[in-house]
């Protein structure tokens, strides 16, 4: 492995120590943490906001490849073939117990397994900001955010302008941005699209070095509009719709080309949300309703298997938010809301293999949540305690109720050093997919504390977490009678810290860093007959550390960062141990300069010492990815 980038990581250490800004500080003002908007430093809970300065500067990366770099967040599948889809875990969480919005409403898709979102159908270029809630929040957000809450706001414009870009680089990659932002009477408009396209390379690795592994190509076309009406100084009405459609060849299996093989993905997305905001008092209305369109085209060479499969899912959902916050008081706010989801999906299903055809068309299904939930936001006088309570009681049109609890104190020890803690539960409802199975499936429960200490000076941003969470009733797949269970149990402990430094001269240095252990109770992958308990969390790494180097002069702007991964188990295939991946390291620069307030170039290198390393069993990742572009602001 690169022997060069462990040299770099520890001079940055030791520079970042030594030195000892976060791009997104403790007093930018946040929506996440409790759907109000609020400054950082006035809640408990662990927030991470990554800005849109900080997404500027790594323009020609994918949204997957930017929260990889989060403390407590890993994303195998973000540095693989185009057209991946990556796998989200955050704070050890297994893929699909992270809940993922889009300006505030969950999105998934409800033909999927367990309910996972599809990063690809967001571009990066469409986006202003990120903001990261970890640990449990389903009192506020309902199922799937054991994990936590990404928030992904896309971006919203004021004036008349046009807004773009282009970019093309290694692996046959080409991007194009282009938006226009307009003004008519009280209506604030951004109309836009975005397409990508990719030559790309071999997803699965060619074990035997046969040289007959062919590319997996990758097209990806995104249109979006928003609108923003301001009815007066305290009502606005806010309404958009986005599609994204693209097509991936991907190859079937682990070491196995696949020369036709095509997936493709498309999603509709539109919504409304309407907003009352006056002194402490918010009143909102929010609905979106999103389609989902898959299929999977595998005209197999393999004789000896599978001939042709032919897969079509449909899905849909429907999501309405309504919420209330008030002062009660100088030192209460209070937040009550109700919120409704509805999703369903179909399925036709085809195939001829050495057993012969088979044809299978699922019928439609559905399943329904309604929820009601409230929160108190309280502080004494001097501003020293902050504590948050909260409750949710969940009824499911198929397994019945369920209920969660927040409760989140801090307290302010100096100026700008703050004693944070919270313990939480959090639940996940099965899926349409999986309830279809098995209709006897209860909701995945977990319990989830933290404590730690955040700092924020003019210079320095710094925080320290320790967490714990444990999951009963955990939902996977029994080979014994190839159906959905209740039976996992997975307890997690965890560290988290991160540093950020602004030194002088425009200079800049972070660092973050997980410590990870888990254990997980589940059926034995070997015998699939017994139950073990394995010592380690499938995919998450013990280890990673991610550090940062900025500086800015004068029109330029450079960034060097770098990456260790430390060794992890992944699947070695049915009824075969797990196999060990290798640790890896990154090394990744990016270059800008600002010609004029509205014209830049940039140049963004990753994996630029050429390290090889496998993310998933079985399929390769990016070697040296080098992308040159353009953008107008």
């Amino acid at each position: 492995m690169s022997k060069k980038l462990i040299t770099l990581s520890v001079g940055l250490i030791a520079t970042t120590l030594l030195f000892g800004q976060k791009e997104g500080t403790l007093d930018e003002v946040i929506v996440t943490a409790n759907k109000i908007e609020q400054k950082q430093n006035t809640t408990g809970k662990v927030v991470t906001v990554i800005t849109a300065a900080q997404l500027n500067a790594r323009a020609g990366q994918s949204v997957a490849q930017v929260l990889s770099e989060q403390a407590g967040l890993y994303l195998p599948g973000a540095l693989s073939n185009a057209g991946t889809v990556p796998s989200i875990y955050m704070r050890g969480a297994s893929s699909g117990r992270t809940l993922i919005l889009v300006d505030g409403a969950p999105v998934g898709d409800p033909s999927m397994i367990s309910n996972e979102f599809d990063l690809n159908l967001v571009p990066l270029a469409q986006i202003e900001r990120i903001e990261i809630l970890k640990g449990s929040q389903s009192t506020l957000y309902g199922s799937d955010a054991i994990g936590g809450v990404i928030n992904i706001i896309t971006k919203k414009k004021t004036g008349s302008f046009i807004t773009g870009g282009a970019s093309t680089g290694t692996y046959g990659t080409k991007t194009n941005q282009l938006a226009l932002n307009g003004v008519l009477a009280k209506i604030n408009y951004t109309v836009g699209f975005e397409n990508q396209s990719a030559e790309g390379f071999s997803s699965a690795i060619d074990k035997n070095n046969t040289g007959n592994f062919d590319k997996d190509g990758y097209k990806n076309n995104s249109w979006f509009t928003k609108l923003n009406y301001s009815i007066n100084d305290q009502w606005s009405l806010q309404a958009n719709t986005r599609k994204t459609a693209y097509k991936a060849s991907i190859d079937y299996g682990a070491f196995k080309d696949d020369k036709d093989e095509y997936f493709n993905n498309a999603t509709t997305m539109s919504g409304l949300q309407l907003k009352y905001k006056k002194d402490k008092t918010t009143f909102q209305f929010q609905y979106q309703y999103t389609t989902q369109n898959r299929s999977y085209l595998n005209d197999s060479v393999d004789k000896q298997y599978i001939v042709y499969e032919n897969n079509q899912y449909a899905g849909k959902t429907h999501f309405a938010d309504l919420f209330l916050s008030k002062s009660l008081g100088q030192n209460v706010q209070w937040i009550v809301g109700a919120d409704f989801r509805y999703g369903s999906y179909n399925q036709t299903y085809e195939s001829i293999s050495g057993w012969g055809p088979y044809n299978e068309n699922f019928k439609d299904t559905f399943q329904f949540q309604n929820a009601l939930y409230g929160s108190l936001l309280m502080n004494d006088a001097s501003k020293k305690w902050l504590l948050e309570l909260g409750a949710r009681y969940n009824h499911h049109s198929r397994y019945g109720d369920n209920q969660t609890f927040t409760i989140s104190p801090s307290y302010l020890l100096q100026p700008g050093l703050r004693l944070i803690s919270s313990i939480s539960s959090g639940f996940k409802a099965p899926s349409l997919y999986q309830i279809s199975y098995n209709t006897q499936l209860k909701a995945e429960t977990s319990v989830n504390a933290e404590v730690g200490i955040d700092y924020t000076s003019s210079p320095v941003n710094a925080r320290v977490v320790y967490f714990n969470r444990s999951i009963n009733n955990g939902i996977d797949y029994n080979y014994i009678d190839y159906n959905f269970f209740n039976f996992i149990k997975q307890k997690v402990n965890g560290l988290e810290l991160e540093l950020n430094h602004r030194l002088p001269h425009n200079q800049w240095v972070s660092v973050n860093y997980t410590l990870l252990s888990g254990q997980e109770t589940n059926q034995n992958r070997v015998t699939t007959t017994d139950t073990i308990t394995y010592n380690y969390l499938l995919k998450r790494p013990k280890h990673s550390l991610q550090l940062q180097y900025n500086i800015a002069h004068k029109k330029w702007e450079v960034s060097v960062s770098g990456r260790y991964i430390s060794s992890r188990y992944d699947v070695g295939g049915y009824a075969s141990p797990d196999v060990k991946l290798d640790y890896y390291t990154l090394l990744n620069a990016h270059v800008q300069y600002k010609e004029n307030n509205w014209l830049s170039f940039f140049v963004d290198v990753q994996n630029v010492l050429q390290d090889r390393f496998q993310e998933i069993y079985g399929y390769n990742t990016m070697g040296r990815n080098i992308q040159f572009g353009f953008r107008l602001h």
